[in-house]
This record gives structure tokens, C-alpha cells and sequence, in this order.
């Protein structure tokens, strides 16, 4: 399927599934449908890397719709920051620690602003990312990073983000067909993706 991240992206990407989960913040119940994507050029040397669904390398967008929504009871999503976006967070944690992928700590907690001018919380995650049974490694996972990003928009939340190996065990870049481990290049794509996200068109 066609990607629907924004130009600003660099490469090509792929959607990779989708995740639907739900919570609650104040009196209002988000449904979050969080899509995930791929490098369409690593994606079989990802899937054999990994142990999960979600790829070590991956972007995602959310798509929130809130009942009733927040305009409705008469609360702007700027107003309860502060509280949608621990939640939003730990409604993502539950997502990927169902695919396996185990947060180990919340790195950082960072104040942000979208080009717009718009505030948000930005988490950095320190996680472990279950390799493949079938790679010839003594190891049972690598360490990785998980980006979240959340902003207030007129009615709801945007939210963005994506994770990235730290490292790879020895051999397994040659064995995947040349994947290679560069951080900083993926926390410049991540950051993209956030700063030009439009939530309104992320699902389509």
C-alpha cells in the first residue's frame, strides 16, 4: 500500500499493519488506531531480523477519536496536555510490548515544538528488541529506541514517532542483505516525520 507519510520523509516507506487500542483520560474514551510503517527497501531483512511485528526500524502516525469528544465537554486538548500524554505514551508502550519489544525505561521527557508553534511532550525509550530465533547469535535481543511524540491539535492529539537499533550482533548486518545501524540518521527521519505530520491525513 502506498505510503501516507508526508514527503518531508526521507525514503521510501511501506505500511508495515495496524494497531487499535483504547484508554481513557478525564471523562472521554480515545480510541487510537497507530499505524506502522517500514523501509520498503529492508523490509525482508527486517522481518528475518526480528521476532516481532513491529519492525526494529519503523515510523507510526495515530490516528485518536475521542467519545465525546473533548469540544463536547468543554475541554481544550491544550488545557489537559499534561495528562493525555502520559497516557497516550503508556497506550503505546501496551501496543509494542504486546509484539514482544520490552521498554526498559523512559530516557527522557522533553518539551518540543511542532514548526506551527504548537507544544508538545516528546519521550525517548530505551527498549530491547527480540531477534529472530533463526539468526545464528547468542543473543536474545539488541538494544533500540523508541521516539514518541504528542501535540495538541484543535479538537484532539497528534501523535508520532518510531524506533531504531542501537546495535546489531556481529555478522548479522552481512547475513540481512546490509543493514546497517546509524542512529542519527534515524532520529533526523523520526524527527521529520513529527515535525510534518498532519494528523488529519495520517490514516488515509
Amino acid at each position: 500500500m502506498t505510503s501516507a507519510l508526508p514527503e518531508a520523509v526521507p525514503g521510501t516507506w511501506h505500511r508495515a499493519g495496524t494497531r487499535t487500542g483504547k484508554s481513557n483520560v478525564l471523562i472521554a474514551t480515545i480510541t487510537a488506531e497507530t499505524t506502522v510503517y517500514e523501509p520498503a527497501e529492508e523490509a525482508a531483512s527486517l522481518a528475518a531480523l526480528g521476532a516481532s511485528d513491529v519492525p526494529v526500524r519503523s515510523l507510526f502516525t495515530v490516528d485518536m477519536q475521542f467519545s465525546p469528544s473533548l469540544s463536547v465537554v468543554g475541554v481544550s486538548p491544550k488545557s489537559v496536555l499534561s495528562t493525555a500524554a502520559p497516557k497516550a505514551r503508556r497506550q503505546f508502550v501496551d501496543i509494542v510490548e504486546d509484539e514482544g519489544v520490552v521498554v526498559e525505561d523512559t530516557r527522557e521527557t522533553l518539551s518540543f515544538e511542532r514548526p506551527d508553534g504548537t507544544a508538545g511532550r516528546w519521550y525517548v525509550l530505551d527498549v530491547s528488541y527480540p531477534l529472530s530465533p533463526d539468526l545464528e547469535t547468542d543473543r536474545a535481543t539488541i538494544p533500540a529506541e523508541t521516539n514518541i511524540a504528542i501535540w495538541p491539535t484543535d479538537d484532539a492529539y497528534g501523535m508520532a514517532g518510531g524506533t531504531l537499533p542501537l546495535e546489531l550482533p556481529d555478522g548479522v548486518a552481512e547475513t540481512l542483505d546490509g543493514l546497517e545501524v546509524d542512529p542519527e540518521r534515524d532520529r533526523e527521519t523520526i524527527a521529520a516525520l513529527i515535525r510534518s505530520v498532519d494528523p488529519d491525513r495520517a490514516s488515509e
